[in-house]
C-alpha cells in the first residue's frame, strides 16, 4: 500500500493564502484550487513570505501545444510567433496592417466619376425647380387650351355677369363647411318647445297611444282599452263587490248571514266541551305508553343490543361514560406504541430477567466499570492496560515531539491540518 502524505488544506471558506506557514510548508486552498508554499525562514522555522505555486492544479507550459480554458488577463499583450491561420489563433499587427492596406477608411467620400453611370443618369433628369411650355403638354384634353392667370379673373367675372362682390374676399359668404344654431332657423325653437321630451314627458290634454295586444307584459304604454280588456278577461264572476257586498257595508253578505244564525241553529256540535285549561292521562294518548316503554330510564338504565355514546377526549377523568374507543386509546397511550414483545407486564418482567432488584443489580455491575469522566485515570495498572492494547513506546510521546527511529512506516497519513 502506497504512503499517503497530506498538506495543510482548506476545503471551504475564504479564498487566498494562509496567514502563516512554516518554511517549506505546503498548503492547498480548495476554494480557489491554488497551491501555496512558505518561503524564507525567520530563524524559528517560520516562512517570511508565502508564494502561490500553481492555480487550478496546473502550470502553463512555455513550450508545446496546450489548451488554456477560461478568460485570462495579461499585463502585457502576448505576441504571436506566426500569422493566424485558424479562427482561434492570435493575429499579429503586421498581418492586420497587410490586410488593411489598400482598404478605404470607414469615413470616406466618392466623386460622381467614382460611380459608374451616375453622371449619365443625372444628365437625363430635370432640375428640382422647372416649368413646362404648352408644347410640352401631351394630354389631348389640355392641348391648345390657354392658362388662366390672376389678371384674367376680372374679365372672366364680367363674362359670367358677376358683380364686384364676387371678387371680394368677404365674410358675407359662408364657408363650404359650416353650421347653424337653433336661433338661425326661423320658428325652430317654437316648434321644439311644443314637443314632449323623451325622458319623463309631462303630457297634457288627452294623449293617446297604440293599444298593446292582450297579455302584453312589456314596458309599452297601457291604454284604457288595454286595461278594460285585461279586467274583463279575469272572469271574476262573484268576486265583484256588487255581488259579495250588496249593501256596501264592507262586510261579506254570507258573513252577515252567519252572524245572524242562533247557537241553537248550529247542528252537529258536541254536547259538552273541555275547559280551556285541562289535562290528559297517558291512556288517553294513543300509543304513548308503548312509546315510553321502549325508552331507557335516566336512573340505572339497563341497555340491550349495542348501545353507543360519545367518546370522551383522551385523558378525561370524570363520570362521563367511557366507550370502547376511549379504553383502546387509553391502553395505547399506556404502552406508548411499545413493540409486541414488550406490550404486557409479563413481557417487561421477562426482559428484566424476572429480577425484582434489577436496578440494584445494574448499579452494582456498573460500579466495576471505568468512569467516563475519569478519562482512564482510574485504571489500576496503566502499563499493563497499554500493553494489552498493543501500544508501544510511541504512545507515551508528546504529540508535538514524536521521535521515530529505525523500522518502517506503511500506510500512514501525514496530515498538516487546515488553515
Amino acid at each position: 500500500m502506497a504512503n499517503t502524505i497530506q498538506f495543510k488544506r482548506r476545503v471551504s471558506g475564504a479564498a487566498g493564502a494562509p496567514a502563516a506557514l512554516k518554511s517549506g510548508e505546503v498548503a492547498h486552498n480548495e476554494v480557489e484550487d491554488t497551491l501555496y508554499i512558505g518561503k524564507g525562514d525567520d530563524g524559528a522555522g517560520n516562512a517570511t513570505s508565502i508564494a502561490a505555486l500553481a492555480g487550478l492544479g496546473a502550470f502553463v507550459a512555455r513550450i508545446g501545444a496546450q489548451s488554456v480554458a477560461g478568460k485570462k488577463t495579461f499585463s502585457t499583450v502576448p505576441a504571436a510567433a506566426q500569422d493566424a491561420a485558424a479562427g482561434s489563433d492570435l493575429v499579429r499587427k503586421s498581418q492586420i496592417d497587410t490586410l488593411l492596406s489598400g482598404k478605404a477608411n470607414s469615413s470616406h467620400t466618392h466623386g460622381l466619376s467614382d460611380v459608374t453611370g451616375l453622371q449619365v443618369a443625372l444628365d437625363s433628369k430635370a432640375a428640382v425647380s422647372h416649368g413646362h411650355g404648352a408644347d410640352e403638354i401631351t394630354d389631348s384634353t389640355l392641348a391648345g387650351r390657354a392658362v388662366l392667370t390672376a389678371a384674367d379673373v376680372p374679365a372672366q367675372h364680367s363674362l359670367l355677369g358677376l358683380g364686384t362682390a364676387a371678387l371680394m374676399n368677404s365674410t358675407a359668404f359662408a364657408a363650404a363647411a359650416h353650421g347653424h344654431g337653433i336661433s338661425d332657423v326661423t320658428g325652430l325653437q317654437t316648434a321644439l318647445t311644443a314637443k314632449a321630451p323623451l325622458a319623463s314627458p309631462a303630457l297634457t290634454g288627452t294623449p293617446t297611444a297604440p293599444t298593446p295586444a292582450s297579455g302584453d307584459t312589456s314596458t309599452r304604454l297601457a291604454t284604457t282599452a288595454y286595461v278594460q280588456t285585461e279586467i274583463a278577461g279575469l272572469n271574476t264572476g262573484d268576486m265583484h263587490v256588487a255581488t259579495y257586498d250588496s249593501d256596501a257595508d264592507g262586510k261579506v253578505d254570507a258573513a252577515e248571514l252567519a252572524d245572524a244564525v242562533p247557537w241553537s241553529g248550529v247542528t252537529g256540535k258536541p254536547s259538552s266541551f273541555a275547559p280551556e285549561a285541562h289535562g290528559h292521562a297517558l291512556s288517553e294518548v294513543t300509543g304513548l305508553q308503548t312509546a315510553l316503554n321502549g325508552k331507557a330510564p335516566l336512573a340505572s338504565p339497563g341497555f340491550t343490543g349495542t348501545p353507543t355514546a360519545p367518546t370522551a377526549a383522551s385523558g378525561t377523568n370524570t363520570t362521563q361514560i367511557a366507550t370502547t374507543g376511549f379504553v383502546a386509546a387509553a391502553i395505547a397511550a399506556l404502552i406508548d406504541a411499545a413493540p409486541g414483545a414488550l406490550d404486557t407486564l409479563n413481557e417487561l418482567a421477562a426482559a428484566l430477567g424476572d429480577d425484582p432488584n434489577f436496578a440494584s443489580t445494574v448499579t452494582n455491575g456498573l460500579a466495576d466499570k471505568l468512569g467516563k469522566s475519569a478519562n482512564l485515570s482510574d485504571l489500576t495498572n496503566v502499563a499493563t492496560a497499554r500493553s494489552n492494547l498493543g501500544l508501544g513506546s510511541m504512545a507515551t510521546q508528546a504529540a508535538s515531539n514524536v521521535a521515530i527511529t529505525g523500522g518502517s512506516i506503511s500506510g500512514i497519513a501525514l496530515d498538516g491540518g487546515t488553515f
